[in-house]
């Protein structure tokens, strides 16, 4: 795999987005479900790795913090003890660095559960695509789009805000991505593309009543 390519393959599909670019990456002999894995495979461990250092720097951050909670609780010794070393550097390092590395299967799965809703949807909807070459056209700009989230993410404040610019942006490219691979009109797109977003909105939504009414709850007791 030439890796000059394939940052100059993403480059032009984050800074060209339309229909024709799709239609062209779509096109090319190694547009399968292969190359899309191998691309969000090498996503998931750049991520995970700019994951660990940003949660490491936030550990290092906070530690002195937390011990000094720690010390101003009222509790034994023993269990003061307990608590530092349960909170300690080394072990939350290592829960940090274990979660980092189950993040490289997790990147994977979660996309192929996503592009796979997205297939359905948009079968339902009339479209004729391949599911092996829609994934390739989606993770052609969700790789880098990982990547540069993870980068930006240990900015602080900054870091968030570009990071859901990027997030709206891939909503964007994942029209024009529906719409090619499926051969599918603008509204029929963008349908696709909306259903999902809708259905996570609701659900966040339930989440956060419910929280709110155990809390509400809680404290009226």
């Amino acid at each position: 795999m030439n890796l000059s390519s394939v940052f100059q393959t993403w480059l032009n599909v984050l800074t060209h987005p339309n229909e024709e670019t799709f239609v062209q990456e779509g096109e090319k002999p190694d547009a399968n479900l292969t190359t899309a894995l191998i691309w969000i495979v090498i996503a998931g461990i750049v991520a995970a790795v700019f994951g660990y250092i940003g949660s490491s720097l936030a550990l290092n951050a906070q530690g002195p913090m937390m011990q000094q909670m720690i010390d101003q609780m009222d509790l034994p010794p023993e269990a003061k003890a307990e608590l530092g070393a349960l909170l300690s550097g080394g072990f939350m390092a290592g829960m940090l660095g274990a979660a980092s590395f189950a993040s490289i299967f997790i990147t994977p799965i979660f996309f192929l559960i996503g592009v796979g809703i997205l297939h359905l949807i948009a079968r339902m909807m009339g479209g004729t695509g391949e599911f092996g070459k829609y994934a390739y056209l989606v993770a052609v700009f969700q790789a880098p789009l990982t990547i540069v989230q993870a980068v930006v993410g240990l900015v602080p404040i900054l870091g968030g805000c570009i990071s859901l610019v990027a997030t709206i942006y891939g909503f964007v490219l994942t029209y024009f991505a529906t719409k090619v691979a499926h051969n599918l009109t603008s509204g029929k797109a963008i349908v696709v593309v909306i259903i999902p977003i809708g259905i996570l909105f609701v659900l966040f939504s339930c989440i956060i009543l419910s929280t709110v009414g155990l809390v509400l709850s809680t404290l009226g007791q």
